[in-house]
């Protein structure tokens, strides 16, 4: 009786523990966590909602296509942190999501200062992040295995503005006075260190050299150095808040150059509010949603169905990095981080929303973790943002700079 006990409670046993093996499997692959870095808080906040905008719609398009198909229908879900728009804040939200969420890669963190921080934290535990829209050249320039970027680089994104002065001057708007204004942190720092190079090598003075901190209030001392400085064209590196602070000042002062703002403070809806203070400026972007492209047509009807609104760069690159990461997983078929990293090094894809960005050939990264992506030059004309270079993919004319 005894040894009949036994034998059947050995066996129950064993197949418990097989059955609860194949059940926390399966449980297991019921959902994939993607961890999320947001400035939610802080003198970036409004950036960090249109992020948000981007990763959820790509995560409810994902799941509603039956989720990930290499891992038996498994759900994605966004576990979401607030950078609070401070290093610190994303260096310890990133090590909660790494070691208490165990998610299978980091997406977001939007500052350049708090991507620095956060690319420290992923490549140490060896967990994949993908940036969506920090530019400072050098975080890819680390020699980091597991930081990508789908956003260009400063030192891209001011190379394509080169092209578009180029452009301009062929069409009789030659500047020859310059000055430089930008937020004293990478961001900016790395923007104006390539606009001082690109001048320098095109023979055009730099008359002005000023810089700020993120969350200004007033730059009515800059905007008065660069007015006294004769400039004909400012270039500025900001986010929006401080974009709209420079317009309004600028116009109070009635100080009327040329204006080329560079990242996406430029093409924010906010911004529009300055009315004609920001009246024909331009602004060099990663994406705007009038460009002729069937991927952008997708997702801006998505995107508008959802929201209501038109979306920003900001959400395109977030929801970009968020089908980055889902693919990777596809290929990868698994949730473990080595796995996807090695699946986002070799991802590459010619269709589809992968595609959204104007890449400079197929969706990829290079051997350095950079998205091979270019960038376009939006213009305020009659209150809304138009795409006006290149002229191939332009939505509509330069309208001269009054």
């Amino acid at each position: 009786m005894f040894k009949f006990f036994k034998k059947q409670t050995i066996h129950s046993l064993c197949l418990g523990l097989a059955l609860g093996a194949l059940t926390s499997t399966a449980l297991a692959q019921e959902t994939v966590k993607i961890g999320v870095l947001a400035p939610l808080t802080g003198v970036t906040a409004s950036d960090g909602g249109w992020l948000m905008k981007g990763h959820e719609l790509a995560v409810e398009e994902i799941n509603a296509r039956g989720g990930i198909r290499s891992l038996n229908g498994a759900k994605v879900q966004l576990v979401v942190a607030d950078t609070q728009s401070k290093p610190e804040a994303g260096r310890g939200e990133a090590e909660r999501l790494i070691e208490r969420e165990k998610v299978s890669a980091l997406t977001g963190a939007w500052s350049s200062a708090v991507t620095v921080v956060v690319s420290q934290v992923a490549e140490r535990n060896a967990v994949p992040f993908v940036i969506t829209s920090a530019v400072a050249d050098n975080l890819t320039e680390k020699g980091m295995k597991y930081v990508f970027r789908v956003s260009p680089k400063a030192k891209w994104a001011v190379e394509d503005a080169g092209r578009f002065l180029d452009y301009m001057k062929t069409r009789g708007t030659a500047v020859s006075k310059v000055a430089v204004i930008y937020e004293d942190g990478p961001y900016g720092q790395s923007v104006a260190d390539n606009y001082k190079a690109l001048f320098a090598a095109k023979n055009i003075a730099v008359v002005a050299d000023e810089s700020f901190r993120t969350g200004v209030s007033d730059l009515s001392t800059q905007v008065t150095k660069m007015r006294a400085a004769g400039a004909d064209l400012v270039v500025m590196a900001a986010y929006v808040n401080d974009s709209i602070v420079l317009f309004r000042t600028m116009a109070s002062q009635n100080f009327k150059p040329l204006v080329l703002g560079y990242g996406q403070g430029q093409v924010q809806p906010a911004l529009l509010q300055s009315g004609k203070a920001v009246e024909g400026s331009f602004g060099v972007v990663e994406w705007m949603p009038d460009v002729n492209k069937e991927s952008v047509k997708k997702f801006v009807a998505a995107f508008e169905a959802k929201y209501k609104t038109m979306p920003p760069p900001t959400s395109a690159q977030a929801y970009v990095s968020t089908w980055a990461i889902i693919e990777a997983i596809e290929q990868a078929k698994s949730t473990k981080p080595q796995a996807v990293r090695d699946a986002l090094a070799t991802l590459k894809s010619a269709t589809g929303p992968l595609t959204l960005l104007p890449s400079r050939q197929l969706f990829g990264f290079d051997t350095a973790g950079q998205h091979l992506v270019g960038s376009v030059v939006a213009q305020v004309i009659d209150g809304k943002f138009v795409t006006v270079w290149p002229p191939e993919v332009a939505a509509g004319a330069i309208v001269p700079y009054k």
